[in-house]
């Protein structure tokens, strides 16, 4: 075999796997190598932290037998061992197999994992020819890939202005545009709606806020405002204060019935949302709703049951947002005490509504109120039927906007069908 080290750069699994792979050639008997193909699962099964625990869950053919394990380019993970026999091997990967079973390449499958797609075997003594092959793709595939990566990074570098990702070094210029700029252009609603099969979707409120896309663009063009997620937050703060300012004038009066408003908790505890509460009359607003972050509700209990009756003090409804669907279990609407709370639409959603997680998930909105969960970010038909066998009946999203264009006025006949 071949230094692990070529100069001082550490071999790849790919490299260090075909090197032992090619050794072998003359010792294959008693050698079997599986692939377990990852990567035809969910992209949202394929992070690293999944290949960890992979690795993890084979450790006692590694520990027991004369294996290896090995993560190659495209995230699947390889297996080779000696001296096991295949029900050993077996009982290993069955465990991976359970570990994604919510997954639609393994839901309802049954008998060894290795009947199956998702695992692909080779017997060293008769397949070691096709067995080399495909590793050798694998690496074909890993140059390739740093290649292809190499291109896009210099691209990137080439086109990106100085200073165009948020930093701290920027943070206080960007700060200060965005305290200077006319906002108004960049404001938006958005309707949540009751959906009723064959009906118009019924507004029953609007959210309001900045759109992120075009504020970049608005305020200083070529900044990633939402390149590092705690600098947003932190710039969140200002955002809400300019949010306040400006729909407290008076020709935003209409646009702040039945509307919500997405604030951190340090802003609904804070002056510019005093100030805004005291010009603001109940008359003017009617019912609004306040929506905080479901992080920070459970970072920080102590401020949001602070602000929770603060809020409902004042008349105003909340909304606890950004809450993982899988949590929705955990949550006791009667002890925090909240209006509605917002789950988003991800592909994990669609799995887990009719996996092992899909009895959890209808109870859940079942005890805290079908009618008082929300799912956002509602894009496509998929989101819609796979919200509504969960019992859900508000939504939010781009599809929910194309539906209420397709209606156009009350009573009119949609173009389309959801």
């Amino acid at each position: 075999m071949s230094d692990w080290f070529r100069g001082r750069r550490r071999l790849s699994d790919e490299e260090v796997l075909l090197d032992y792979v090619q050794w072998l050639e003359r010792y294959r008997d008693g050698w079997y190598a599986v692939e377990i193909n990852v990567s035809l699962l969910r992209p949202h099964h394929q992070h690293p932290q999944h290949r960890r625990i992979i690795g993890k869950t084979l450790e006692p053919l590694v520990k027991q037998f004369d294996a290896g394990v090995y993560t190659v380019a495209n995230n699947n993970v390889v297996v080779l061992c000696k001296g096991a026999a295949v029900s050993d091997i077996d009982a290993c990967l069955l465990r991976v197999k359970y570990l994604f079973s919510e997954d639609p390449l393994l839901a309802a499958r049954n008998g060894r994992c290795g009947e199956d797609e998702f695992c692909t075997w080779y017997d060293l003594e008769t397949d070691y020819q096709d067995f080399l092959t495909r590793v050798r793709a694998v690496n074909r595939a890993r140059e390739e890939n740093q290649e292809t990566t190499a291109t896009r990074s210099q691209a990137v570098k080439s086109r990106r202005r100085p200073g165009a990702m948020l930093d701290p070094r920027n943070l206080q210029l960007l700060e200060r545009s965005i305290e200077r700029a006319d906002l108004a252009n960049i404001l938006r609603r958005q309707d949540i709606c009751a959906l009723v099969p064959g009906s118009r979707p019924a507004p029953v409120f609007h959210e309001v806020f900045f759109s992120m896309r075009y504020l970049a663009d608005t305020v200083l063009p070529g900044y990633d405002v939402t390149s590092d997620k705690w600098l947003f937050q932190h710039l969140s703060r200002v955002l809400d204060q300019r949010m306040l300012a400006l729909i407290s004038q008076r020709e935003y009066r209409d646009l702040l019935r039945l509307a919500s408003l997405n604030l951190t908790l340090a802003t609904v505890t804070g002056p510019e949302f005093l100030e805004f509460d005291r010009v603001i009359s109940g008359k003017d607003r009617g019912v609004m709703s306040i929506e905080l972050p479901a992080i920070e509700v459970f970072a920080e209990p102590g401020d949001y049951l602070f602000a929770r009756d603060f809020l409902k003090e004042r008349g105003y409804k909340l909304v606890i947002d950004g809450v993982p669907h899988l949590m929705l279990p955990l949550i006791d609407r009667n002890l925090l005490g909240f209006d509605l709370v917002k789950i988003g639409w991800t592909p994990a959603l669609a799995d887990h509504a009719r996996g092992k997680y899909a009895a959890d998930l209808r109870e859940a909105i079942r005890r805290i109120g079908r009618e008082r969960v929300i799912l956002c970010r509602a894009g496509t038909d998929q989101a819609i039927s796979v919200g509504e066998s969960l019992g859900i009946s508000l939504f939010q999203g781009r599809i929910i906007d194309n539906m209420l264009q397709a209606w156009g006025g009350e009573g009119t006949r949609p173009t389309s069908s959801r």
